[in-house]
């Protein structure tokens, strides 16, 4: 089996890839801004800021994974907040790029995370891989994404990227926080509640990248469940997922905009995203529908 070295491997995605890729019998690694050699998976040194590196960490990895970045919707998007989401993506990518040709190494394939964000709010139009990018600060932040790992395929190394919709599990991300109002009998859903929401089960994003790698898929291709739901139909089904009964409340987009600022476009805005290329790549979802994969979710994982 392969040996694999993941950047971001203790976050929301990288906890469940590594443990599945280790399952696989493949042996993983993370890079970490603290050395531990003895952690669960061998944790070795990197830090982006200073652009320092274990090399021999990359110089062993058959596959590298890097899904590295500062949250997105972590802190309010202050123009400092806007530049630290860019530059962890960036120079993360730039320092395993710099990396890569200075010890002249090249792995099987490269797999970068990247997000539906590309699109913007692309309103009820269906997008795929070959649709533009759109307007605004998540699209910005991802065309940046992208075009850094341009000196990945530079070095001819293969080259995966995953642009990732909502991740549903309840131990992270957005779920986590959908699920808070349900202990109060309610369940919100955001403005007028139709924007698409282009949302993927845990295990089918974590899929993805073990059947990228089985299959040395290269190019760009969507993360997401072959279903997309409107958010209201999201709040709706959470509460009927989890036998309980709630009201489902609206909060108003302008009481959104006025809280979050810029930052209320990753819950207001509208993207329908296709994942036909995915499964014509031969991946099959274990949890194509919402209900099931809400019901999975909250009673089954």
């Amino acid at each position: 089996m392969a040996n694999i070295l993941i950047g971001g491997g203790t976050g929301f995605v990288g906890g469940f890839l590594s443990k599945a890729l280790r399952d696989r019998g493949h042996e993983v690694a993370h890079l970490s801004r603290t050395e531990n050699l003895d952690a669960e998976f061998p944790a070795y040194h990197w830090d982006i800021k200073k652009q320092s590196i274990d090399e021999t960490a990359v110089g062993r990895a058959d596959y590298l994974i890097n899904l590295a970045g500062a949250g997105i919707a972590d802190a309010r998007w202050t123009e400092k907040r806007k530049k630290i989401i860019i530059d962890s993506r960036v120079n993360s990518t730039k320092l395993l790029a710099d990396t890569l040709q200075k010890i002249d190494h090249r792995p099987k394939l490269y797999l970068s995370a990247s997000a539906i964000g590309y699109y913007g709010d692309s309103g009820e139009q269906l997008v795929d891989e070959s649709s533009p990018a759109g307007d605004g600060f998540l699209s910005e932040s991802c065309v940046a994404w992208e075009d850094s790992t341009r000196a990945i395929s530079a070095l001819g190394i293969p080259l995966f990227i995953n642009r990732t919709g909502i991740v549903l599990h309840p131990d992270g991300g957005a779920m986590q926080k959908m699920v808070l109002p349900l202990s109060f009998y309610t369940s919100t859903y955001f403005g007028d509640g139709r924007q698409w929401y282009s949302w993927i089960h845990m295990d089918d994003i974590v899929g993805i990248y073990l059947h990228a790698i089985e299959q040395h898929l290269t190019g760009t291709y969507n993360g997401v469940a072959p279903n997309p739901a409107r958010n209201k139909e999201i709040a709706e089904a959470l509460p009927k997922a989890n036998d309980q009964v709630a009201a489902v409340l609206p909060a108003p987009a302008f009481t959104l905009k006025l809280a979050l600022g810029e930052m209320s476009h990753t819950i207001l805005d509208s993207c329908n995203v296709s994942a036909k290329k995915i499964e014509d790549a031969g991946y099959e979802f274990s949890q194509p529908e919402l209900m099931k994969a809400l019901q999975h979710l909250l009673k089954g994982h």
